[in-house]
């Protein structure tokens, strides 16, 4: 049984601008990369247990990081 889908998260050029730098920055925390990573799947669309997958995470990280996006804004 399926749970009910992501909310939708969109990011402007200057959020997926300055978060792919981050991602791609060699200086970046490794933990702050991945929660990069996570934002940027997500506003591709992709579902959180796609991203946890991909990502070797818990499906409840990426949703977390998901709302916090979300509430952030």
């Amino acid at each position: 049984m399926r749970g009910p889908k992501p909310q939708v998260l969109t990011l402007n050029e200057k959020e997926q601008k300055e978060l792919e730098a981050l991602v791609h920055r060699h200086s970046t925390p490794q933990q702050l990369a991945l929660r990069g990573r996570m934002i940027l799947a997500a506003a591709l669309g992709t579902n959180n247990s796609q991203i946890a997958r991909d990502l070797d995470v818990c499906v409840d990280t990426v949703r977390s990081w998901r709302a916090r996006w979300r509430s952030s804004r």
